[in-house]
């Protein structure tokens, strides 16, 4: 396995930073770091305890049915508990498959677009992967700093979050969400006047940041498709 480079391994916290640009073209990912794909799946695996002690587990009992199987009952403990421990092994694999479910990452995701508002195959998404790996790592929500392969791992992460939604195009926000006691009281008796209710998130509005990446996205998939086939409006 490859070593990224010094210069490589920094985080890019806000978009003010001087060498914002430098760091989009030199993050290093799990692509450009391992020597190949398969090399970075075994990798990931050893280090995911579940497939790890499932794994130990199935090779003593094979270890233990070669060297003892002298009797009926030992072969049918082995055989027993390897048709348990086998379909385990398969279970972990897929746990360790599964796509990662944090509301607090995929904010975190969101921001990143909506922030850095990335072209489809940008070098924007190449900052925005490295920047969630880490996340994932320094939150303990993944056991190494590799979680998406590439970009183009990443990108498929936020299009899963997104694809087949539909959105409200978000208008100019109110001025107040919150009146105070005193006003609530002398406009209680104007009939005319509307109220206005909200409904209060310990955190950010999820859905007001998945609609505004969503409106990003799909404009940056219009510049795309507009770039490659730029005399498509006058066949629509």
């Amino acid at each position: 396995m490859q070593t990224p480079s010094e210069n490589t391994d920094v985080k890019l916290d806000t978009l003010d930073e001087p060498s914002a640009h430098l760091i989009e073209e030199n993050v290093a990912l799990p692509k450009e770091i391992f020597s190949s794909y398969w090399s970075y799946v075994l990798y990931e695996m050893a280090h995911y305890k579940l497939i790890v002690i499932v794994l130990l587990l199935n090779v003593c009992l094979v270890l233990l049915f070669l060297f003892f199987h002298d009797g009926v009952l030992t072969i049918s403990f082995y055989s027993l508990s390897l048709s348990i421990c086998l379909p385990m092994l398969g279970a972990s694999v897929g746990e360790f498959t599964k796509p990662i479910r944090n509301q607090d990452f995929e904010i975190n995701l969101l921001v990143e677009v909506i922030k850095r508002k990335p072209a489809v195959r940008g070098k924007e998404w190449r900052t925005i992967t490295y920047n969630m790996n880490q996340y994932l790592f320094d939150h303990g929500l993944w056991n190494t700093p590799y979680r998406f392969y590439d970009e183009e791992d990443c990108h498929r992460y936020f299009l899963h979050l997104i694809e087949g939604k539909t959105f409200k195009k978000q208008g100019d926000p109110p001025t107040s969400n919150v009146t105070d006691a005193q006003s609530n009281d002398e406009t209680a008796g104007t009939p005319n006047e509307a109220i206005e209710f909200f409904t209060f998130h310990s955190g950010p509005n999820y859905q007001k940041y998945l609609s505004k990446a969503a409106e990003i996205e799909q404009q940056a998939q219009n510049n795309y498709w507009q770039g490659r086939h730029p005399d498509i409006d006058a066949h629509l």
